[in-house]
């Protein structure tokens, strides 16, 4: 079967359903999400955030890998669900290539890099997977990330007789 593309009881052949052609037409498209200029005081409340002791380790002003997170924003780009949806975070994988500093002003761009169906124990299921690419001031790319959204249908409430 095709990714992206869900057999539907009633069909003979895979049919695309209408989220995962909405989403289609997103896919590959970039996104500026914006320019962030990181202070320490933003590294310092991420870490107590965190709970993070070991970072104080770290060169002065340097944050740890995992504040490319607090960067983003949340899951973007934002992707509005129909109203008989509703996704959950369904995790994420990080790349390091400099680290991110005190002082410094990085960009962030994001895309729906894919979108596929699976059949999940409790029925079909559609994964939006996302990239945000953190570059520095020169444009040389600092951080991505990919992150996984798992979208479904809402149950249907049954009201009693």
């Amino acid at each position: 079967m095709p990714v992206g593309f869900a057999l539907h009881e009633s069909d003979a052949m895979p049919t695309a359903t209408p989220l995962i052609s909405l989403l289609n037409d997103l896919r590959g498209r970039e996104f500026d999400l914006g320019e962030v200029s990181v202070t320490a005081e933003m590294i310092a409340r991420y870490l107590e955030a965190v709970g993070d002791q070991t970072s104080a380790m770290l060169p002065c002003g340097e944050a740890p890998p995992s504040f490319c997170l607090a960067l983003r924003r949340g899951l973007t780009p934002q992707v509005q669900l129909p109203a008989d949806m509703f996704g959950v975070y369904g995790g994420h994988d990080l790349e390091f290539h400099r680290p991110i500093r005190a002082g410094e002003r990085y960009r962030l761009t994001g895309r729906v890099t894919d979108v596929y169906e699976k059949m999940g124990r409790s029925g079909p299921l559609t994964i939006i997977a996302r990239e945000v690419i953190v570059r520095d001031s020169t444009g040389c790319e600092v951080a991505r990330i990919v992150e996984r959204q798992i979208v479904r249908r809402r149950p249907v409430e049954h009201t009693a007789p």
